[in-house]
């Protein structure tokens, strides 16, 4: 077998390669008796017509079978042969039978980036502190009274920052309707009746509670509010918006008393100092999962920044196509509306594609440094992995791996766990400096 081995830009390569004659004629062979053994031929038992009636009789038939077995297999050792770190095989054309029965065709292949690896022992991240503090738990705890609290009804007096106002209200611009005027504003802005808020700074929009401060019950109140020039919903940016504001009630909240009784209402049989210890304890877990996420995505930017390589487009689209999903589902749970979306569109797809060069990156130089480290996924650690996922969506085991493997995903989940074995030991071989939360956020 001779090959060879042109490179092309993008991670390409072209491998052209010729089979000689014996070896095909052989080949030939063996793939023709297996038609003689089958073939029905008129004044012939099955298996006993000459080999030459049978080829001449099924040439067309049995060039195509060769061909698909000798692409197959040649193709896989001229792959071995030269070394190459395949990804895919993209197609393979101008397959040509000479007439002395040699074989030529030329495979194009999508290669893994060459490049070289950056020092990755002793990675520098800046996480902040994990000790939980006292007012951190106090915080917590003040929010779970939250969750309990109670409210009763205010009388005699006006409206005040921090109390909770029953109102009916309507947004106009332009003197239309805001949803008529402004399709695509958020709804929750448009108008309401009996709608619950709290008078804190940034209700609805800056300056809405400061306008209803000192309302009495069954007061109206009309205002006029711009919004700021970043508002999410480029039609409305520094837009007026006339708002009429009906007080229907003012509501007080009383929190519950911290004492043993309330700490048994939060889970059954605490008392307050094992609540206490028990949301140190959460928060703490919390804490250290947030800072190993904080690690890891440090990690890959750095390995990111340190790696200059091609890609393969083909893989970049891919990669593009799935992080723009994951930003599109991820507002549209924030709540952003398919037409902000869309205005966004641009955006969305620059943001994708920075993201997706980095993240197939990173990805090659993880694969790369579990190759040099010696990592592999055990049959238990893959098995495990599956299990989590048939638990997550409610199946069993068997029926997400069938699924897996009828889609061809299983290495696809093998990749994951392997590059989760790399972070796992490049964060546990990291650098790791201590900084204040403002300094590693800033």
């Amino acid at each position: 077998m001779h090959v060879e081995v042109e490179n092309l830009p993008n991670c390409i390569a072209s491998l052209h390669i010729e089979l000689p004659p014996d070896f095909v004629s052989k080949e030939w062979n063996e793939v023709a008796k297996e038609f003689r053994q089958v073939a029905r031929i008129p004044g012939f038992r099955p298996g006993k017509a000459p080999q030459n009636v049978v080829e001449a009789k099924f040439r067309k038939e049995i060039q195509e079978e060769l061909t698909k077995k000798l692409v197959s297999e040649t193709t896989r050792e001229a792959i071995r042969s030269k070394g190459l770190k395949v990804l895919s095989i993209s197609e393979v054309d101008a397959v040509e039978f000479t007439p002395e029965r040699s074989l030529r065709f030329t495979a194009t292949v999508i290669t893994a980036p060459e490049f070289e690896l950056p020092e990755y022992k002793a990675i520098p991240v800046r996480v902040p502190p994990n000790e939980v503090s006292d007012q951190e738990v106090e915080r917590t705890l003040h929010t779970l009274r939250e969750r309990h609290a109670t409210f009763s009804e205010v009388q005699g007096r006006a409206l005040e920052m921090d109390d909770f106002a029953v109102i009916d209200y309507a947004a106009t611009l332009d003197g239309r309707p805001l949803l008529e005027a402004a399709p695509k504003a958020p709804k929750i802005l448009a108008g309401g009746a009996d709608f619950w808020i709290k008078l804190e700074e940034n209700t609805f929009l800056k300056g809405f509670s400061d306008q209803l401060v000192g309302t009495k019950v069954g007061e109206t109140r009309n205002f006029a509010l711009t919004t700021t020039d970043d508002y999410p919903v480029a039609e409305l940016a520094t837009r007026s918006l006339d708002f009429t504001v009906t007080l229907k009630g003012i509501k007080s909240m009383q929190l519950p008393e911290l004492t043993d009784e309330f700490a048994g209402q939060v889970a059954e049989g605490l008392t307050l100092e094992k609540l206490r210890e028990s949301l140190k304890e959460q928060l703490a877990s919390e804490k250290e999962r947030r800072l190993d996420t904080l690690k890891r995505n440090q990690i890959v930017h750095y390995l990111a920044s340190h790696v200059e390589c091609e890609l393969p487009q083909s893989y970049l689209k891919d990669e593009t196509r799935r992080i723009m999903s994951e930003i599109v589902q991820h507002n549209q749970m924030r709540g952003i509306s398919e037409d902000v979306l869309r205005e966004n569109q641009k955006d969305i797809i620059s943001a994708a594609s920075r993201n997706a060069r980095e993240r197939l990156k990173a990805n090659f130089t993880l694969t790369r440094i579990a190759e040099k480290e010696g990592f592999e996924v055990k049959p238990q650690e893959l098995r495990q992995r599956v299990e989590f996922l048939a638990n997550q969506y409610r199946v069993k085991f068997e029926k997400m791996m069938s699924d897996l493997e009828e889609k061809g995903a299983l290495s696809q989940v093998r990749e994951e766990v392997l590059i989760g074995k790399v972070l796992d030991f490049l964060t546990s071989n990291a650098n790791v400096e201590i900084a204040p939360e403002d300094v590693v956020n800033g």
